[in-house]
């Protein structure tokens, strides 16, 4: 799903894409009336997350170009010459997937986390949680998704 498919479902919205996702999707859902705990306001988030990450790094996962630029970003410069070096490079790194949007969104680096425990933490403290059912679904986001809970 491209970006602006998203947000055509909502022609009387004003996009706000200098914000946070986390931000912009706050918008999004104060003005349809979704309230954040409904299963509604959580599909969404997702569906929303999703697509821009698709936008920012891609949706097909077996280029190793797209892989490449994600590890690239991630300060990963050796071991990427496949998919599975790339992949198996990604499984050492910490990073917050909204952030991780976030800083494709305002050309920022993404923070790394020096364990899953820091990641974890800053996790929960900032409600930056990226819909584990939109990351199983993408294979870059797979590489990436560690268990909060």
């Amino acid at each position: 799903m491209e970006k602006a498919d998203y947000f055509i479902r909502f022609p009387a919205f004003q996009r706000a894409p200098m914000l946070s996702s986390n931000s912009e999707f706050s918008l999004l859902a104060r003005e349809m009336n979704w309230k954040k705990d409904s299963r509604r306001y959580r599909k969404e988030r997702a569906n929303f997350l999703a697509s821009e990450f698709n936008i920012y790094y891609g949706s097909n996962a077996t280029k190793l170009e797209n892989w490449q630029a994600l590890c690239v970003e991630l300060d990963i410069s050796d071991s990427i010459g496949s998919i599975t070096q790339c992949r198996k490079a990604l499984g050492n790194v910490h990073v917050n997937l909204v952030d991780l949007v976030d800083c494709r969104r305002n050309g920022q680096t993404a923070r790394r986390f020096p364990s899953v425990a820091a990641l974890q933490k800053y996790t929960k403290k900032t409600d930056k949680i990226f819909p584990r059912s939109a990351a199983k679904e993408d294979g870059f986001l797979k590489a990436l998704l560690r268990v909060i809970y």
